[in-house]
């Protein structure tokens, strides 16, 4: 039997790394909305939201309105008595989510984040059907741009997804600005993989950068992020990694800071125009040496100008396609009615 908890933020607690808040955000929406929603999740933590929505972990002959998926569950779980089943594909795909791809024709819809992430699930899954393109939103009451420190260089991410490339970046880009930056680094890894962080490469990278001037912080509330970014003159993420819908690059930007990354790599170019409101690089990581060479050449040309500086933090305030959490539910509700 599920039990009724006391906050939202106690079921986000006992999850893993907070991982589930923008699934919270949807389902707990359309709850408000009046859907009888429930969830089932790879996230293994049952109970009932204030909202009303019931996270699914076992079986449950509860009848539903709709039962939101998140990136897989397996068989598809038919036993769940629901409505209107949609898969909410909130990751890149893995053979693990959905090892029968036939299981597909059992959902109503298949939501995805970005154009890219349709062209990889439906690459791996090509029984995919109906299908939406619902990116992430961003609370914007807490990003927004803030009195801004062009000097003030971030970066917030995972240590795999570019923290051993920061040191040169940093230092390359201080030596060739003239400018007294300072770089904070904000990582979540140790928390989400707490194994991977004690292998030695990822402890060497906490020590090179912060050798290197870079202040390594602890994860933060989301109200302290936002300050951060707020504030921020720029984002530095050097990734590797093909993100289906970054909520660091929308929130950066809606918080009016730019965001410099790999160029042509998963769905960053969706959002982010070179030379508008961020830089994309046009070598990939794996070309080592000259993709730090372009990221470095890409932040000094900017930030080096603070007339260009300026009117790039202007533009990245006015992206368009950044989205509100009520904006984003409300294409969800509007997919939900035309779902027989």
């Amino acid at each position: 039997m599920s039990t009724k908890l006391d906050s939202i933020d106690d079921l986000k607690t006992r999850a893993r790394g907070g991982m589930v808040s923008s699934l919270f955000a949807i389902s707990d929406g359309l709850a408000d909305l009046g859907h009888e929603t429930a969830v089932k999740s790879d996230v293994k933590v049952g109970g009932v939201t204030q909202a009303g929505t019931r996270w699914i972990t076992e079986y449950d002959d509860e009848p539903f309105d709709v039962l939101v998926c998140n990136r897989g569950v397996g068989m598809g779980d038919p036993h769940i008595n629901a409505k209107k089943r949609v898969l909410w594909t909130h990751d890149l795909p893995h053979v693990g989510f959905i090892p029968n791809p036939k299981i597909m024709n059992a959902f109503s819809a298949t939501v995805f984040m970005s154009g890219y992430a349709e062209r990889i699930w439906r690459t791996f899954y090509p029984t995919i059907g109906k299908s939406w393109t619902i990116p992430n939103g961003v609370n914007r009451e807490l990003f927004y741009p803030r009195e801004k420190d062009p000097d003030y260089m971030i970066y917030a991410s995972a240590p795999n997804r570019g923290t051993d490339r920061l040191p040169l970046i940093f230092a390359a880009t201080k030596t060739r600005t003239g400018r007294p930056l300072y770089m904070r680094a904000y990582t979540n890894m140790a928390k989400l993989h707490p194994n991977e962080c004690k292998d030695d490469s990822y402890v060497q990278n906490y020590k090179t950068c912060q050798e290197a001037g870079i202040e390594v912080m602890d994860p933060v509330p989301q109200t302290e992020l936002a300050e951060e970014l707020g504030r921020a003159g720029v984002m530095v993420m050097p990734t590797i990694y093909p993100e289906i819908c970054s909520n660091i690059i929308l929130q950066s930007l809606a918080s009016g800071t730019p965001v410099f990354t790999t160029g042509d790599l998963g769905s960053a170019p969706e959002w982010i125009k070179h030379g508008r409101n961020g830089m994309l690089t046009q070598y990939q990581p794996h070309d080592y040496m000259v993709y730090q060479i372009e990221m470095v050449r890409n932040l000094v040309k900017v930030i080096s100008n603070p007339r260009v500086h300026r009117k790039m933090m202007m533009k990245a305030a006015q992206t368009k396609g950044i989205y509100t959490w009520k904006q984003v539910v409300s294409q969800w509700n509007k997919m939900l009615s035309r779902l027989s």
